[in-house]
């Protein structure tokens, strides 16, 4: 019976140092001076809606960081959470879109992956492929698939390996 994935949750982030939170806060510095400085040429192009969006949660996820400690790791979590569900593979997605603008999508994909890191969802992402590895490791170890696969090739059988021809010259 495979184990039940691992959740995200709020601890990598109420354990973050000074340094990490100086660079959530710089990432969303960054984002808010893409999004004012390139607003009026990018805001119909079909990315921008990431930018707007993963700058947005950036944003909300600083204000909650700051807010009362009873109800931070609640409000964190299920922010973390929503990220997982809704939000992160579509900023993604739309942030590799960026075409021409090739630099911009990559320090904004740059920064989502810095985010990610830094709240503990990419530790949980790790930890779910390794679980996927170790799944298919062990069922190469026990040999399954040579008990499914077996019987397709049958050792009775006279196989015609073929003429080895020689080329002429």
């Amino acid at each position: 019976m495979p184990s039940a994935s691992p959740a995200i949750t709020a601890i990598a982030l109420l354990t973050v140092s000074s340094h990490e939170k100086a660079m959530l806060h710089d990432i969303y510095e960054l984002l808010d001076k893409l999004f004012v400085r390139n607003r009026n040429q990018h805001r119909r192009s079909h990315w921008w809606k990431g930018l707007h969006a993963f700058r947005k949660q950036t944003g909300l996820l600083l204000q909650e960081m700051e807010g009362k400690k009873s109800e931070r790791e609640g409000k964190l979590e299920a922010r973390l959470q929503y990220w997982d569900e809704k939000c992160i593979h579509q900023w993604y997605y739309q942030l590799v879109a960026v075409g021409p603008f090739a630099m911009l999508g990559l320090v904004m994909m740059a920064s989502v992956a810095r985010v990610c890191r830094i709240t503990g969802i990419t530790a949980v992402y790790e930890e779910i492929a390794s679980g996927d590895v170790q799944g298919v490791l062990s069922a190469s170890d026990e040999l399954a698939l040579a008990a499914e696969f077996g019987n397709v090739l049958d050792a009775e059988e006279d196989w015609d390996e073929g003429v080895v021809i020689a080329r002429d010259e």
